[in-house]
């Protein structure tokens, strides 16, 4: 152990040497300086109920268990009379629904109070509305679905980023006066926790009211923190507004995701790979390696213990940056959420494959530059095949479906994916655990997340490890048998 650590205190001091990780450094904490400058201001109870229910036309069907959302208009709806109640709200929520149906002059009467009042159906419960059919679309089962891309296009091929869209299914009058007020109940209390991730209790209210119009007395067990709750968000300690009704977990999203998981890590591993493709050839150059090899210490056991350096080097950077943004993050928006911190081990990871490459060729070549772009042209080969696999899959769906095999490019793609490190894989997984951790269920079918399944975590991670030590293995083969 006290090798280990003299060997980590050796590539500690080669990173330090340069200018390299104190400029790393600094980024880390001008972005945590920027991130800590937001501001997170809840819009007022009144103004914020009634915008998250005016998302309830937003619909996830099979009584919200479906992959794919559809959409209902005609239903308004208003919340009123908001008071706080323990630690959540109470209010009044009213919906208004609309009818299509035109009826005839045979199905009217004169209203009882007056020849100037208009003339009423001569039975509503005989005639649906919007309400009832949003209510009847959300326990059926989901449309025809299509692919929608980011500008809004059709895009049954899939590729880039998508959300799958279920086509509404029209429901028959019967059907939606079929609809039970428990049903209505519960699909008031599912649209709360998908479109804003909060939990409630609704109770209608009939007394003093006719469909089509609908009254609910709702109780929530929580508050201005829930990820669905809109906010004003500011940067630069309120110099610069970005949004005034933003919900608050898409704005921690886009942070953790789109600028640090995104940008930031990549970065964040470039300038890793440029600087820790110095270690192995500077140690194994002519005199440094005869001292290091002339202590009680094999080759093998010298150059894992050089390897475990520079990924104990990225971690305590990774941890540096990541978990003082995720403080920042959370000090300044009161969402405490840890999900973000997966980051660290993730990112970890995904070096140590990049690393395994640099060190194999760093031993082959002792040239840092050829290591260095090495690494980085592997980085990008890895993503590449990770980006054909995703093409690959929809070709096999559209060959499978036609009854054709598959193109010979799709089995080449699927073979190199099958035996290189899943590079593409661990930012998906990454990605999605952070939208678990931040957006409601709505938000994560409405960004594509939820349509996608996750890549197997034992492939992903047996497949790189497996990739790590055939690295390592080589590396430390061809070590041994240098002569100095």
């Amino acid at each position: 152990m006290t090798q280990f650590f003299a060997i980590l205190r050796d590539s500690f001091r080669e990173a330090v040497d340069g200018f390299v990780i104190y400029a790393m450094l600094g980024l880390s904490a001008l972005t945590i300086l920027i991130v800590g400058s937001m501001s997170f201001t809840p819009v007022p109870p009144d103004d914020a109920f009634g915008k998250i229910a005016s998302r309830f036309g937003t619909i996830i069907p099979e009584r919200g268990r479906g992959r794919t959302i559809s959409f209902s208009t005609g239903t308004g709806y208003k919340a009123a009379d908001v008071t706080p109640s323990g630690s959540g709200y109470k209010f009044r929520l009213n919906a208004t629904g609309h009818t299509s149906i035109t009826l005839r002059p045979t199905d009217q009467i004169e209203a009882t109070n007056g020849p100037k009042d208009p003339p009423k159906p001569k039975d509503a419960l005989k005639v649906g509305d919007s309400f009832r059919g949003s209510v009847a679309q959300w326990i059926g089962k989901s449309g025809e679905t299509i692919s929608i891309d980011a500008s809004g296009k059709s895009n049954q091929k899939g590729g880039g980023k998508r959300f799958e869209l279920s086509m509404p299914t029209e429901s028959t009058n019967e059907e939606q006066l079929a609809v039970t007020t428990a049903q209505m109940e519960e699909f008031l209390v599912n649209q709360f926790e998908m479109q804003a991730g909060m939990k409630a209790t609704v109770k209608r209210v009939t007394e003093g009211v006719a469909e089509p119009e609908y009254a609910f007395d709702v109780a929530t067990d929580s508050g201005t923190g829930v990820r669905g709750w809109p906010h004003k968000v500011q940067i630069f300690f309120g110099a610069v507004d970005i949004s005034n009704e933003a919900p608050l977990g898409m704005v921690l999203w886009g942070i953790e995701d789109k600028v640090i998981n995104g940008l930031g890590a990549g970065v964040a591993l470039l300038i890793s790979v440029i600087m820790t493709a110095f270690f192995v050839p500077n140690m194994i150059r002519k005199g440094s390696v005869d001292l290091l090899i002339s202590k009680p210490i094999g080759r093998t056991p010298l150059l894992i213990y050089k390897y475990i350096g520079g990924l104990t080097f990225i971690f305590l950077v990774s941890t540096f940056t990541t978990g003082g943004v995720w403080l920042a993050l959370a000090l300044r928006s009161g969402f405490w959420d840890p999900t973000f911190l997966v980051l660290i081990p993730i990112l970890t990871f995904t070096f140590a494959i990049l690393y395994s490459i640099s060190v194999f060729v760093g031993v082959l070549t002792r040239s840092p530059i050829v290591a260095m772009l090495a690494t980085i042209g592997s980085m990008f080969v890895f993503w590449l095949v990770g980006v054909a696999k995703m093409w690959a899959d929809e070709k096999r769906k559209d060959n499978d479906a036609a009854g054709e095999s598959s193109h010979w490019l799709v089995t080449v793609v699927e073979t190199l994916n099958t035996i290189l490190p899943r590079y593409k894989d661990l930012d998906t997984i990454t990605s999605k655990l952070i939208a678990d951790g931040t957006l409601t269920p709505a938000e994560m079918r409405m960004v594509g997340l939820a349509s996608m399944d996750y890549p197997s975590w034992g492939a992903t991670f047996g497949v790189s490890l497996a990739f790590i030590a055939v690295m390592l293995g080589l590396a430390c083969w061809r070590f041994n048998r240098r002569d100095s």
